[in-house]
């Protein structure tokens, strides 16, 4: 296995990976999770050069020549108003993972993992102090991967509500 930084020309694997997380998570809860768009979605996940950056990191996995794996990393540094709030994290540099995906196939086989190992060394070596995702709460994957597999505790609930008319 490969980790390295994504690149143009990888938005076909990632939009296929996009897909099948999707649909894993559209199997699990079809009223929360929706299929995304497939009319421009190669264009939409292919790599820039904004995209790993002194604050992103897109990295993908490879095993061979296939693409199994990708992570989406941003640094959040502290702001001015953040010394006005009562979380102790905005204090600090925080990385935050938005997306982590692996196809199903190849899931159990640590990619999940080293590349979430890999976006917290480059968060470390920019001065992130603390790590932080979101995941739904009900994923009879990803909160043990989360939890017991990187040590990640929970630290918030993101409560919803649908509003009808």
């Amino acid at each position: 296995m490969r980790i390295r930084e994504a690149t143009p020309g990888d938005g076909a694997a990632i939009a296929r990976l996009h897909r099948g997380c999707a649909a894993y998570y559209v199997g699990l809860a079809a009223g929360l999770f929706r299929m995304p768009d497939e009319d421009g979605l190669i264009e939409f996940v292919e790599p820039g050069p904004e995209d790993n950056s002194s604050t992103s990191l897109f990295i993908v996995a490879e095993l061979g020549d296939e693409v199994v794996g990708h992570l989406y990393a941003v640094l959040i540094r502290p702001g001015e108003s953040d010394r006005f709030q009562s979380d102790a994290d905005v204090n600090e540099v925080r990385l935050f993972i938005h997306a982590l995906c692996v196809l199903q196939d190849y899931w159990r086989r640590g990619i999940a993992t080293a590349l979430v190992e890999a976006a917290e060394a480059w968060g470390r070596a920019s001065g992130a102090t603390i790590a932080l995702c979101d995941t739904w709460p009900d994923s009879p994957v990803s909160m043990p991967f989360w939890q017991r597999r990187m040590n990640y505790e929970s630290r918030s609930i993101r409560l919803r509500k649908r509003l009808t008319p």
